[in-house]
C-alpha cells in the first residue's frame, strides 16, 4: 500500500463512520416505535372500556423485548465498528504527526492535514497556503515520500 492509498483511507472511513452512525439512528428509531406502539395499546387495553376479542400482551411484549435484544445487539456491533474506524483515522493522524517529527517541516503537516483529515481539495489548500497550486502539489509528493506506513499495510 502506497502513502498515499495509507492516507486516503482516512476519507474513506469518514464516510463509513457516517453510514453506521445513520444506520444506529435508524434502528433506535425503529425500537422507539416499537415501544411506543406496544405502550399505547397496553393502555388503552388496559383503559377499562370493553374491546371485542382478548388479545394476549404476553406474546406482544416477548415480541418487543425480543426486538429490542436484538437492536441492541445491532446497535452495539455498529459502535465496535465505529471504534475500529477511528483507529484507522487515528492512525492516518499520527503518520501525518509523525511527518512532521522527523522532519520539522510545517507545511508537509499543514498540506497532509489539509488534504487527508479535512478533505481539502489542492485549490483549496493552495488558497489557505498562500501558494501555487503546482507548488502545493510538489510539496504533496515531497510530503508523500516522508510518510511510514505501519507494517501490517504496508502489505496491503
Amino acid at each position: 500500500m502506497t502513502a498515499k492509498d495509507f492516507l486516503l483511507r482516512a476519507w474513506q472511513v469518514d464516510a463509513r463512520i457516517d453510514d453506521k452512525l445513520a444506520e444506529i439512528e435508524r434502528l433506535e428509531e425503529k425500537r422507539d416505535r416499537v415501544m411506543a406502539k406496544l405502550t399505547a395499546g397496553r393502555a388503552s387495553n388496559l383503559s377499562g372500556m370493553p374491546r371485542g376479542g382478548h388479545f394476549d400482551w404476553t406474546d406482544s411484549l416477548e415480541n418487543v423485548i425480543e426486538t429490542d435484544e436484538l437492536i441492541r445487539d445491532s446497535v452495539q456491533h455498529l459502535r465496535a465498528d465505529i471504534m475500529e474506524l477511528c483507529r484507522i483515522k487515528r492512525e492516518v493522524a499520527d503518520a501525518i504527526d509523525d511527518v512532521y517529527a522527523r522532519t520539522r517541516d510545517i507545511r508537509y503537516k499543514r498540506l497532509l492535514d489539509l488534504h487527508y483529515r479535512n478533505y481539502l481539495s489542492w485549490p483549496e489548500i493552495a488558497e489557505k497556503m498562500g501558494y501555487d497550486i503546482r507548488h502545493v502539489t510538489r510539496l504533496h509528493g515531497e510530503a508523500l515520500l516522508c510518510v511510514r506506513v505501519p507494517k501490517g499495510y504496508a502489505e496491503q
